[in-house]
């Protein structure tokens, strides 16, 4: 498919990008050991090129893509010729590939961002969505607690809140692992929640799918005419990484809760669509028709930051707040035991049947956030 990088993201979402400055957000990382999974996609690779830029004492990029590593370590070359560097192909499903992974280099840091994340495709294969998104984050908290590290970074989604298909349950689980365990007393490894919007571009987005056609002079389709998304652009998204993790590991009365941004408000896909299109000098409906096809099996008309069960607070960043929920750390972990063994046997219909029983409704109102040492308190929108 054809790049959106020619795609301006401001232009497209119609926002101004928030002010970024990733050296500063990136300083606490130098010397340190880090690892990145699924270090070759779109949000790995840049998150790859950002902690590069930050002097680490080593980097390991972890991935089961091979030419998609292969492009990754030539761009960390040009970047950081000097940089420490280790690319390893391998798969978070694989545990005894991630321990001896771990045991080699002893990473201090890690962020999970290894995850199967197209809907239509996990709703299709739900046995390999939850073997890579639950199993597979489990496997790298599990190793990552083993070996010391000192945090853990899990990448989840909007479509956790309030799933309502077989991707968004995955990682609804995966967010209340990590979640659960960030409150054990016992583990000196803090695990820490992002919860991230649509990213712009990224691989298996609207974006380059639209950027395709419009090169093509294809009709450009949308699922629904009121379908709404958040984004951020990668360079948002990095921070938002890059400010979790310093607000977590400084924070112990962070433990328990996920981090998000603010992103504005969201955006219709069909705005998206017209202003690609005249981007291109192109007119809507005249040079490029707009075909509405219809909903995909667990899509959404809109999404959501924060489900109404939980309640968010400010934090000292004023573009990231901090959410809590109640978790069933039983319900988890018998999920957990469930899902590891229909994998194994990969039984998709009683994978499927597990993770409809997690999910669940939310009936309660959410909470205003609580602003917290004089930062500011800004709006986020939430699903009723």
């Amino acid at each position: 498919m054809s790049s959106s990088v020619a795609y301006d993201p401001e232009e497209i979402l119609g926002r101004k990008e928030q002010d970024i400055e990733l050296v500063s957000l990136g300083a606490h990382l130098a010397g340190k050991r880090v690892l990145i999974t699924g270090a070759a996609g779109t949000i790995g690779s840049a998150l790859s090129r950002a902690v590069a830029a930050s002097a680490p004492a080593s980097l390991v990029a972890f991935d089961h893509d091979e030419y998609g590593l292969y492009t990754l370590r030539g761009r960390l070359d040009e970047l950081q010729a000097n940089l420490q560097r280790r690319v390893v192909l391998g798969d978070v499903r694989d545990k005894a590939r991630l321990r001896q992974v771990f045991m080699d280099e002893r990473p201090e840091i890690v962020f999970h961002v290894a995850a199967l994340k197209h809907v239509g495709m996990v709703e299709d294969n739900p046995a390999e969505g939850a073997a890579t998104n639950v199993l597979g984050t489990r496997n790298t908290s599990d190793v990552a607690c083993e070996f010391g590290a000192q945090a853990m970074v899990l990448i989840s989604t909007d479509k956790a809140v309030r799933p309502h298909n077989m991707m968004g349950a995955t990682k609804k689980i995966a967010e209340e692992l990590c979640r659960a365990r960030d409150m054990d007393s016992k583990s000196s490894t803090r695990h820490i929640v992002v919860r991230f919007g649509n990213v712009f571009g990224s691989s298996g987005s609207v974006v380059p799918l639209f950027a395709h056609q419009i090169e093509r002079r294809l009709p450009v389709t949308i699922t629904h005419s009121e379908v709404k998304r958040y984004f951020m652009t990668e360079r948002e998204a990095v921070s938002l990484v890059l400010e979790a993790l310093h607000i977590g590991i400084n924070d112990d009365d962070s433990r328990g809760g996920l981090f998000f941004h603010d992103m504005g408000p969201g955006v219709l896909i069909a705005d998206i669509a017209r202003r690609m299109i005249t981007s291109k000098g192109l007119r809507p409906n005249v040079d490029i028709p707009i075909v509405v096809t219809k909903l995909r099996t667990g899509e959404k008309i809109s999404e959501a930051l924060l489900a109404p069960s939980e309640t968010a607070e400010a934090t000292l960043s004023n573009q990231v707040a901090l959410a809590r929920g109640k978790i069933d750390r039983n319900q988890v972990s018998l999920t957990l035991n469930g899902l590891d063994a229909a994998c194994r046997l990969s039984d998709e219909v009683a994978v499927r049947r597990m993770l409809n029983n997690y999910i669940h409704a939310d009936v309660e109102a959410p909470a205003p956030i609580r602003a917290q040492d004089g930062a500011a308190n800004s709006a986020m929108i939430v699903e009723g």
